[in-house]
């Protein structure tokens, strides 16, 4: 299984509107990857911060897609490539002003 992550990097001046990403752009990214993407899971990840310093945030969210194989992150890849990703682009600004990095990782379980 892979990961597929998009970490939005904290900044000085950042906002980001956790509300309006649970209740409008995640259903959004459901509605559009659906027929695109085949994934196990997704969810994110709020106010991630360095355990032994809570004080510091890394990041004020992080998107996390969950595909078993990597035929689904190449079809990932191929989305976020398309003219379909535009209504999820156009998005961004409603809920934040930081950059989102994306990353993949194997995922292995005990």
């Amino acid at each position: 299984m892979y990961a597929i992550r998009a970490t939005y990097l904290a900044r000085d001046d950042m906002y980001f509107d956790q509300e309006y990403y649970v209740t409008y752009h995640m259903p959004l990214a459901q509605k559009l990857l659906a027929g695109r993407v085949n994934y196990v899971q997704m969810y994110v990840e709020f106010d991630t911060r360095v355990m032994m310093k809570e004080h510091q945030l890394r990041s004020p969210g992080v998107f996390v897609l969950i595909v078993e194989s990597k035929a689904e992150i190449k079809a990932f890849n191929m989305f976020r490539r398309s003219e379909h990703v535009k209504p999820l682009r156009e998005d961004i600004k409603n809920y934040t002003n930081c950059e989102p990095e994306w990353t993949v990782a194997e995922v292995v379980g005990y």
